[in-house]
């Protein structure tokens, strides 16, 4: 896990929201240790060591723990409101995410971030 990363952030979210109890690992930003290089191809974060399982992509990782503790679920029951619920989460990610990454990212000109921030 990254402390500052807001996609590591809603994996924590999740956890808590599940009471689930979880060893953290936070390392420094762009900085891959060999026990994560073993694990996910990619060297990112967060990532989610589950016994012999890994996961490293955010909405895989949210999936695979409301799977797995089903109790709270972070869905609702019915299918039509399940699909709107993941319908927002993809609106969540392609359009808020998306510029909370351009806003982070140094290496982004000023202007874009002033944009985004708009």
């Amino acid at each position: 896990s990254d402390p500052a990363d807001h996609y590591c952030h809603r994996i924590r979210l999740v956890l808590a929201e599940k009471n689930v109890a979880v060893e953290v690992i936070d390392i420094e930003a762009g900085r891959c240790p060999p026990m994560l290089a073993e694990v996910n191809p990619y060297g990112s974060v967060p990532t989610l060591v589950d016994r012999d399982l890994a996961l490293y992509e955010p909405t895989v990782v949210m999936e695979y723990l409301d799977e797995r503790y089903p109790h709270p679920p972070l869905l609702p029951d019915y299918p039509v409101k399940r699909a709107n619920s993941r319908l927002l989460i993809h609106r969540i990610q392609r359009d808020w995410c998306s510029l909370v990454d351009r806003i982070l990212d140094a290496r982004s000109k000023e202007a874009e971030r002033v944009q985004a921030r708009k």
